[in-house]
């Protein structure tokens, strides 16, 4: 979904700029590629969220709780740890 979302806003990001410098003509030079791309890096969360709930998932506590433990758990489980004779 991050990757998707990635891509989603480099593919739309020109175009959102220049509907947002055509809403506001007066103040156009003043939204730059930059100060838009802060903004969508502040709001990324919500627009992930927004593709998620797109796609058909919906995003709760229970549905994090189970992303962070299934993916959370690492794979090579007979992999020998540099600090495990000193931590227990």
């Amino acid at each position: 979904c991050f990757i998707l979302v990635a891509i989603l806003t480099l593919m739309c990001s020109r175009r959102i700029l220049r509907l947002i410098q055509n809403v506001n003509p007066q103040n156009a030079n003043r939204y730059t590629h930059l100060r838009l791309a802060n903004v969508f890096t502040d709001h990324e969360d919500r627009l992930l969220t927004e593709v998620l709930e797109f796609m058909g998932f919906n995003v709760n506590k229970r549905s994090l709780y189970e992303i962070f433990l299934d993916q959370g758990c690492d794979q090579n489980d007979k992999r020998r740890r540099l600090r495990e004779p000193w931590v227990t």
